[in-house]
């Protein structure tokens, strides 16, 4: 089991809860429809995470998934039934949100793959893109997630050039956590070295301190339109 699965595997357990991962959600959802039913592809899903806070805030909501590691697509499957794995589909035929959340950081030509997915989605579709924001932020622990890069606005707009699609919204998010960023590339090299999957993993934290962050969060999110940096970087695209 590499670094990246079992980075993931671990969230069944240690993550649901988690500021970071709430706050994501949040994000997301700020652009989903609010008054009416409609299907979700949740490509690169992990463990479901968002398919839980689809199902747990918008119950109208249909959630798909796409996962290509087996021991997660298996979980998947448990959880919302096998009829949802729409992996070996060719298109993703009337799913209105296709969601891409932290996986594009991961492929050795990110612009490709946004191509095929592109493919995949009906004109109108909209597609929901997280990713890791800034190289002066990378440290040992993205090499161990096995992420390929970080991005700005300027290169996450290089990467969509010629591609068929109008930006909604290319926002920074998580400002406060710059500092963090930083302190975990400091520590990454003076620290002892870890086996990948232990620098992989998201710190337990204490309850009050997990909430307060939540809170800052909020307020930060509410914001995003004018920040100039973050730890990570929103898309919202609509497919032409």
């Amino acid at each position: 089991m590499n670094a990246l699965e079992s980075h993931l595997l671990r969230q069944i357990e240690h993550s649901r809860e988690f500021f970071w991962h709430r706050l994501r959600w949040r994000a997301l959802s700020f652009h989903l429809p609010a008054d009416r039913s409609f299907e979700l592809v949740d490509v690169g899903a992990g463990v479901g995470l968002l398919g839980d806070f689809l199902q747990r805030e918008v119950p109208g909501a249909s959630y798909r998934f796409v996962e290509p590691i087996a021991s997660l697509e298996e979980y998947l499957e448990s959880c919302f039934g096998a009829d949802a794995n729409v992996r070996a589909t060719a298109s993703f035929g009337g799913a209105e949100i296709v969601t891409l959340m932290d996986v594009l950081e991961h492929q050795p030509d990110d612009r490709n793959f946004l191509a095929e997915l592109l493919d995949k989605m009906e004109p109108g579709a909209v597609l929901i893109v997280t990713v890791p924001a800034l190289m002066s932020l990378w440290s040992k622990w993205d090499v161990a997630l096995g992420h390929c890069r970080r991005y700005d606005k300027a290169s996450f707009r290089r990467c969509l050039a010629g591609l068929p699609v109008e930006v909604r919204e290319l926002s920074y998010l998580f400002p406060e956590m710059i500092p963090l960023g930083w302190l975990r590339k400091l520590q990454g090299h003076i620290a002892r070295e870890k086996p990948a999957a232990r620098r992989a993993e998201f710190p337990d934290l204490p309850r009050t301190l997990n909430r307060m962050l939540y809170g800052f969060g909020t307020v930060s999110l509410r914001l995003r339109s004018f920040w100039p940096a973050g730890t990570s970087l929103l898309a919202v695209l609509v497919r032409r």
